[in-house]
């Protein structure tokens, strides 16, 4: 508690990285991806004494892929799949190993897939966890369906070479389809779809989700898209958080919402995207309001221009905010305080392309997020997942999270599958527990030359084919040995 990180890098430096991938004329895919990470450290200062010490955040670290991929009857296949992250000295060390399969019929009308995965992870804890899904789908015809059923236990963790948000849940899913096939006289495509899937804990075995919705698409015969949509989520569901314990949960209301869209045919200089959608809960001014605006110019053929626009909005929001110990007691649960709270939510962001040539082009992306929530007043979670108003008294939580990012890229692609890219990036986030509903003032806070971060890189990736080598003098050389060497 008395200590400060006072100098952070920004990024964790890769010492070198290698690929190699391939296929045998037996349909047998090889791929190997390897990676090395150097030491890291933060420099952390004492605030008592004044002396600072370094902290590893991250040691050397090797990072491994492989993948063998078996390709039968033209259109399956079956997979394994290994990912290895060892760290040195008593850092966390992390397997996954998972097969994979995707088996279709020889009219490729009927397509069963699914995986297998286990995960070991060794630190202070060691811990073992499975991820698995199973699917069967029609997909071929007018009329089209799918069902299947997945499952995720507590201890699956992939997230030393990967990313999961969730796991201890189980959920069954299916949905069914109409569409055309070919174009009628007044429209090229349509589409309607019914999914429904409901997910439960593994370790409770309460509803998490349950939900039914239905959507149409259509393209015109001028290549404009429309859509439309509607949800329902008809029972109250159980939302799980680790920030409130083990097997912790708050109960959210019944729901239901609706949405559309509009995509104008991009071969016009001038296109446009706009999606609004809407959801209202079964609990008195509860409801939820987002909007994406999109405008496109198309200057020339090689300029490009984009603006996307999304506004946000949730009303009367029951979200997690903090703990509190009312009684210094460790043998007595903490109260787990919510905020009844507004929270809302804009992006701008602008993105461009400009081609010099087939081969060269410069890519523009810039964007600025800003969200903030307020809370009217806080709410104590019980052990049923309900809540009473807090009386007590609680530090503000109210939040002011903004960021702004702008990546500027040259790409060359000199050769097939061979790139040289290079990046200037600067970016920048500011965080507040004051609200201040001032846009200018944001946008200053993030462009202060003391909050902005740059970053220059330069990558080189050269794509080797074997079948040019092997069939160049040079490979010729290598494949003949009988020619050069006795024995």
């Amino acid at each position: 508690d008395n200590e400060t990180v006072v100098d952070a890098p920004s990024s964790i430096k890769l010492i070198n990285a290698v690929k190699i991938s391939g296929r045998t004329r037996g349909g047998l895919g090889v791929g190997v991806l390897n990676a090395v990470s150097e030491n890291t450290a933060v420099k952390v200062k004492n605030n008592d004494t004044g002396g600072t010490r370094l902290q590893t955040i991250s040691p050397l670290t090797n990072y491994n892929v492989l993948v063998l991929d078996q390709r039968f009857n033209k259109n399956s296949s079956v997979s394994l799949v290994n990912t290895n992250v060892t760290r040195n000295g008593n850092f966390r060390d992390a397997n996954v190993s998972g097969l994979v399969w995707d088996l279709n019929t020889k009219s490729n009308s009927f397509q069963a897939v699914g995986n297998l995965e286990y995960s070991h992870v060794n630190d202070i804890n060691d811990k073992n966890g499975i991820k698995s899904y199973a699917e069967f789908n029609k997909t071929s015809g007018k009329i089209r369906f799918s069902t299947g059923a997945f499952i995720i236990d507590r201890d699956f963790d992939n997230n030393d070479l990967g990313i999961n948000f969730q796991t201890g849940y189980y959920n069954f899913y299916s949905n069914v389809s109409y569409r055309i096939l070919n174009p009628i006289k007044t429209l090229n495509a349509y589409r309607v779809n019914f999914n429904t899937y409901t997910v439960y804990d593994t370790e409770t075995g309460l509803l998490r989700e349950n939900n039914f919705n239905t959507n149409f698409h259509l393209t015109t015969k001028k290549n404009h898209d429309f859509g439309i949509g509607l949800n329902v989520n008809p029972q109250e569901e159980h939302e799980f958080d680790p920030r409130i314990g083990i097997n912790g949960y708050n109960v959210n209301p019944a729901k239901y919402g609706g949405w559309f869209y509009i995509s104008s045919n991009y071969n016009y200089k001038f296109a446009f995207d706009i999606e609004p959608n809407v959801t209202f809960y079964n609990e008195k001014g509860r409801n939820l309001y987002d909007i994406t605006i999109s405008p496109r110019y198309r200057f020339s053929n090689r300029l490009l221009m984009v603006y996307s626009f999304n506004a946000f909005r949730y009303n009367n929001d029951n979200g997690y905010v903090t703990k509190i110990d009312t009684d210094a007691n460790p043998a007595t649960a903490s109260d787990v305080i919510f905020g009844y709270r507004n929270v809302s939510s804009y992006s701008n962001t602008l993105s461009g392309r400009y081609s010099l040539n087939s081969n060269m082009s410069f890519n523009l992306l810039v964007r600025h997020y800003w969200s903030y929530s307020q809370n009217k007043k806080y709410l104590l979670l019980h052990s049923n997942g309900r809540f009473t108003d807090y009386t007590g008294t609680v530090p503000n939580q109210d939040q002011d999270f903004s960021t702004w990012n702008m990546d500027l890229t040259y790409s060359w692609w000199f050769a097939p599958g061979s790139e040289i890219s290079i990046l200037y990036r600067n970016s920048s986030n500011y965080f507040n527990e004051i609200i201040k509903k001032d846009f200018d003032n944001n946008v200053k806070n993030l462009l202060n030359d003391n909050a902005l971060s740059h970053m220059f890189s330069v990558s080189i990736k050269y794509y080797i084919d074997y079948n040019s080598i092997k069939n160049s003098g040079i490979g010729r050389a290598f494949t003949k040995p009988k020619d050069r060497m006795r024995f």
